[in-house]
C-alpha cells in the first residue's frame, strides 16, 4: 500500500516495509522490528519515519457521546535523514507495549502504524496488524470466570484523556445454566500498578430477586509477577457468589 502510493506521488520507486519481529505480544512486552527504506531515482530528505503501536478504541467526545478511532499507545521516530538514490537502508527499532494497551478480541484490535514523513509528501501510511494477548493474570482471572458458567460476549476498549487511566477495557460475559436466573450480565476489568492488579468484577442483577436488581460491584488484588491459579479461582468464585446473592 505504502509503495504503490509512493508510485502515484511520483517518488520514482522509493519503497519502505516494515518488518516485525513478532505479531503477538502481552502488555509490558517488547515489539521489536525494521523499517527497511529502498531509495528510488533520486534522493530524499526524510524528516520522520514514526512506528507506532495503535489500538482501536471507543473514544469519548466531550459531549459524551463515543466514536470508534484508533488511539495511540507508544511510538518511536527513527529519524532517518536523507535516502540516497537506489540505497537500501534498515533502521531498527523497539516498542514498549504499556501496560494498558488492549488486549485484542471482539471489536478490539491492534496494527503497528508506519509514516514516512518525506519532503513534499502527504504522510503516507502503512499498517501490521499484531495481536494484544492478556497476561498471565489476566488470562487466569478470564478462565476463572468462564469455568463458573459465562461465555465471554465483548472486550470493548475506551479511550478517555479525562480518567486518571485513559484506556480501559471491559471484558464483558453472559451468563448460562442456573446464573440465567439472577444476572444479566458479568464485567471483568483490570487496573495494573507497579506491584499488583486490582480485578474489578461487576454483575448487574435481573429484578426480582431480594432486591431490585441493579449493578453490583466486587474488587481484589493479585501480584503481577505471581500467579497462584487456585487463589484466583477461590477469589473469583466468591466475587461471583456474592454479587449473585
Amino acid at each position: 500500500m505504502l509503495n504503490k502510493m509512493f508510485e502515484r506521488l511520483g517518488f520514482g520507486g522509493l519503497k519502505v516495509e516494515t518488518v516485525l519481529d513478532q505479531t503477538e505480544v502481552r502488555p509490558g512486552g517488547q515489539i521489536t522490528g525494521n523499517v527497511v527504506i529502498t531509495g528510488g531515482a533520486g534522493d530524499w530528505g526524510c524528516e520522520k519515519l514514526i512506528v507506532e503501536l495503535q489500538s482501536y478504541c471507543q473514544f469519548k467526545m466531550t459531549d459524551g457521546e463515543s466514536v470508534p478511532q484508533m488511539i495511540g499507545m507508544a511510538l518511536v521516530n527513527l529519524r532517518p535523514g536523507l535516502i540516497a538514490s537506489a540505497s537500501k537502508e534498515s533502521f531498527p527499532f523497539v516498542i514498549d507495549v504499556p501496560l494498558t494497551t488492549p488486549v485484542t478480541g471482539g471489536a478490539t484490535k491492534s496494527a503497528m502504524t508506519t509514516r514516512l514523513d518525506v519532503e513534499m509528501a502527504v504522510d503516507p501510511t502503512d499498517m501490521d496488524p499484531v495481536t494484544i494477548l492478556p497476561t498471565e493474570q489476566m488470562a487466569a482471572v478470564l478462565k476463572s470466570v468462564a469455568a463458573q458458567g459465562f461465555l465471554l460476549h465483548e472486550a470493548e476498549a475506551s479511550y478517555d484523556h479525562r480518567r486518571e487511566t485513559p484506556v480501559q477495557q471491559i471484558f464483558e460475559f453472559r451468563p448460562t445454566g442456573h446464573h440465567q436466573s439472577r444476572i444479566h450480565e458479568l464485567e471483568v476489568s483490570f487496573v495494573t500498578g507497579e506491584s499488583l492488579i486490582e480485578i474489578t468484577i461487576s454483575v448487574d442483577r435481573k429484578i426480582g430477586l431480594a432486591d431490585s436488581g441493579g449493578e453490583r460491584n466486587a474488587r481484589f488484588t493479585i501480584g503481577k509477577d505471581q500467579i497462584d491459579s487456585e487463589a484466583v479461582d477461590a477469589a473469583v468464585k466468591d466475587a461471583i457468589v456474592a454479587l449473585g446473592h
